[in-house]
């Protein structure tokens, strides 16, 4: 009688071996049969003269309609001071919310230096 010492491990714990799942064999698909269609054939219409486009020559807008100088320049015065006054009141947005945050923050820090030692 055989005793457990005497009996080889890879026989008593040997897994069953693993069964591959066959194909199933394949079905050629019919070929598809060329069908014959006619096409009728479209005749492009002729273009009479009435039917063409011509182009507009490009003329040159009249100088009268342009500003001057001196006006051109204090537009861009004009803009640059908007352009100045909008910055201004972006920075002293940023600024109020950085005094709205700030106790938060610490609070923030505070508690995650408790967390950390």
């Amino acid at each position: 009688m055989p005793t457990a010492s005497t009996v080889s491990k890879s026989t008593a714990t040997a897994k069953p071996v693993r069964k591959t799942r066959t194909r199933k064999a394949r079905t050629t698909k019919p070929t598809p049969s060329v069908k014959t269609v006619t096409v009728a054939k479209v005749s492009t219409p002729k273009t009479t003269k009435s039917q063409t486009r011509t182009l507009k020559a490009i003329k040159r807008p009249s100088a009268s309609k342009l500003i001057t100088p001196q006006r051109y320049w204090s537009d861009i015065k004009t803009r640059w001071a908007i352009h100045n006054y909008e910055i201004t009141m972006l920075v002293s947005d940023f600024s109020k919310v950085v005094t709205y945050v700030t106790p938060y923050h610490t609070q923030l820090v505070k508690q995650v230096k408790a967390w950390t030692v």
